[in-house]
């Protein structure tokens, strides 16, 4: 079988997939930004669990009970893109595999290549990437912007580097073109957002704005979300929340971010611009069974008790990848116990 023919084979499986489990409705009915490997699992009878490891990224058990085991020692695109590989040993027919890597392109063994395509086409298909690119009001020719690319990413809950490769298998970056935008790493983007209050280099760093009023976003408990609102505080307005002791008891903390935007050391990335404020919102619960909902007013500073001149809210539901059974796992587990 030619390298065409595995990518027509995995293609075709992976819209079946979709389809079959009803994977986009999440996206397009309940303003979801990506496809959950995980409840695509749960759905299919595959019980997913997280573990460390010392050398795997993952593991497909497939006996009479199918089974999926993921490195959670790893950042959450890679764990995502780990469980969606693991699937594609499962719905492509595959026997059991242990995988050190899980990109192979053309290089690799039929089978490697096969999960590996599935794998990209179940998280990162076009509609999806049109879908988010909708919302988000972003050209094609901003996607060559490595600072919408990796938000881009986060969105859709793969790594940056997966998201690069994601557009050349969909024709839209040449391999030349993925090898310029990976010159620009995650660490110097988040850098160019937080500047000085980036304490962490590998925690995500979220840039939300007016077109994710819609979306809920799924970021981990520890990655920092940094909103960015039309500002007119020379004329005396400012954006507070709605309530300070209400994000306060969802663990949040929001507060205005005060390192300037401008293009990092190397002129390499530009964020922001005037006539807008960045505000950085951290913490949050790391389990829920519901969106949380941020809720932000503009108001006049000399008038409190004027009524709101503008208003933001967006939604967040909080992932956990905690040790053992996925939380869709075990739903799944149990429903099937009470069946």
């Amino acid at each position: 079988m030619g390298y065409r023919d595995i990518v027509l084979r995995a293609v075709q499986r992976a819209a079946e997939v979709i389809d079959d489990t009803g994977a986009m409705e999440r996206i397009e009915q309940d303003g979801y930004t990506r496809i959950d490997p995980f409840q695509i699992a749960a759905d299919s009878g595959v019980m997913v669990m997280l573990r460390p490891m010392q050398k795997l990224l993952g593991a497909f058990l497939g006996d009479e009970a199918p089974g999926i085991l993921v490195n959670m020692d790893r950042p959450a695109g890679l764990v995502h893109m780990t469980c969606a590989h693991e699937l594609g040993h499962f719905f492509m027919g595959h026997g059991s595999a242990a995988d050190e890597h899980i990109y192979y392109g053309s290089k690799g063994g039929l089978v490697e290549q096969e999960a590996d395509q599935f794998a990209f086409n179940l998280l990162a298909p076009r509609k999806l990437i049109v879908k988010i690119m909708q919302r988000k009001q972003w050209t094609k020719a901003q996607l060559f912007h490595p600072e919408i690319l990796y938000q881009l990413a986060l969105r859709m809950g793969i790594s940056y580097e997966a998201a690069a490769w994601s557009l050349s298998r969909h024709n839209v970056m040449s391999p030349d073109q993925v090898h310029q935008m990976l010159r620009t790493t995650p660490a110097m983007i988040k850098r160019s957002l937080l500047g000085d209050r980036l304490t962490d280099a590998r925690k995500d760093v979220w840039l939300l704005d007016s077109d994710d009023r819609t979306s809920i976003l799924e970021p981990r408990s520890d990655d920092q979300l940094v909103i960015r609102l039309p500002s007119r505080a020379s004329s005396g307005f400012l954006w507070e929340a709605d309530s300070l002791d209400a994000l306060a008891t969802e663990g949040f903390n929001l507060e205005p971010l005060t390192v300037p935007s401008s293009p990092a050391a190397d002129g390499v990335l530009t964020f922001g611009g005037p006539g807008t404020m960045d505000y950085v919102l951290t913490g949050g619960r790391a389990t829920s069974e519901r969106p949380v909902s941020v809720q932000l007013s503009e108001r006049a500073s000399w008038d409190a008790s004027s009524p709101p001149s503008d208003s933001y809210k967006t939604s967040a539901q909080f992932e956990s990848l905690d040790l053992g059974l996925t939380p869709q796992s075990r739903k799944q587990l149990l429903e099937g116990g009470q069946s």
